[in-house]
């Protein structure tokens, strides 16, 4: 599951998700839009004693590899082992500073050179080499990094790059199936799960309002694989990519969020009764999922809304998705 780093919810918000069964809690990374992660990683990971903390996504230019090597693996060593790094090649976080992500080739360089740090290795820059000096950390392995992407590029580069895949291309079974294609053509063996836009519940309406604002970023993403997608929606991907407000992203009352026609929102998000919900993550893990990383209401949304929200799909829909899942090899976060 997928949240934000506000550190007045923290605690609370880890506490719940563990009892309710969540295997992960995963916070959005971007500076100039929500309190730091590294503090909310801490606050999670002290309120918890088995749940798997980490980031969906930070990137590796505002935070430099090494930077963000030490800060995960400390705390996986203050965990014993529940850290996740959660990647991406950047988005708001580096435009907000007047920075641009990296390109593929350079991507998949930062990408190295964080693992590398995190393994204990050293690497070199120029006549200069730098590494970690307390890692490795005896008996406490390395920081999994997860590799987020859409494009047909980088998802090929996230399978050759990284210790696991999670695909952002939506809900629809045959986007999901064409993503993980991709993955497996690079490597037919790394992890691939997928992020899920997702409310439950039988007001379907509020449900569309609910996930929005969420639902406006991963439609934003899907701009460099427009050639899969049907003419309908690559005009809605257009008109939220003209209209995109930095600002206000994650926000379901944005521009960008409002551009997202009803039954877009049913299609590329997985909204409705618990059953609906349930059938539909079931179709996607047959997919070949190892993975889910669920992600719910926006930044505005309601903090009790989307509290209620994460505790009814973790009490009525994961049970039947855990299920699922077991029979392939990962968990649901």
């Amino acid at each position: 599951m997928r949240t934000y780093a506000f550190p007045d919810e923290v605690e609370a918000a880890a506490t719940r998700a563990e009892a309710d069964g969540w295997d992960g809690l995963l916070f959005q990374d971007s500076q100039n839009l929500t309190p730091d992660i590294t503090v909310a990683m801490t606050l999670a990971l002290r309120a918890t004693e088995h749940l798997v903390v980490g980031t969906a996504v930070t990137n590796l230019v505002t935070r430099h590899p090494a930077v963000v090597a030490s800060t995960f693996a400390t705390l996986q060593h203050l965990s014993g082992g529940r850290a996740m790094l959660g990647v991406a090649r950047g988005d708001t976080a580096l435009l907000l500073l007047g920075e641009h992500p990296p390109g593929t080739e350079r991507f998949g360089q930062l990408l190295d050179e964080v693992r590398t740090y995190l393994a204990g290795g050293t690497v070199h820059f120029d006549d200069r080499e730098s590494r970690i000096v307390w890692l490795p950390d005896e008996g406490v392995p390395a920081v999994p990094v997860n590799v987020f992407a859409s494009g047909p590029r980088n998802l090929a580069l996230a399978a050759t790059h990284g210790d696991r895949v999670t695909v952002a291309v939506g809900a629809e079974p045959d986007q999901v199936r064409w993503a993980v294609e991709q993955v497996r053509a690079a490597d037919p063996h790394v992890p691939v799960g997928a992020l899920v836009v997702a409310g439950v519940g039988d007001d379907l309406p509020a449900l569309r309002e609910y996930v929005r604002g969420n639902a406006s970023i991963s439609t934003h993403f899907r701009r460099d694989a427009t050639a899969v997608l049907s003419e309908a929606d690559r005009s809605v991907v257009s008109e939220v990519t003209r209209d995109y407000d930095v600002y206000r992203h994650a926000t379901g009352s944005s521009a960008q969020a409002t551009d997202l026609p009803a039954d877009y929102l049913d299609r590329f998000c997985v909204v409705g009764p618990p059953e609906t919900c349930a059938a539909r993550l079931r179709e996607l893990v047959a997919l070949g999922l190892d993975h889910l990383v669920v992600v719910g209401g926006g930044r505005d949304a309601d903090p009790a809304v989307r509290h209620r929200s994460d505790e009814l799909f973790a009490l009525e829909v994961l049970p039947a998705v855990r299920a699922a899942v077991s029979e392939g090899t990962g968990p649901a976060t």
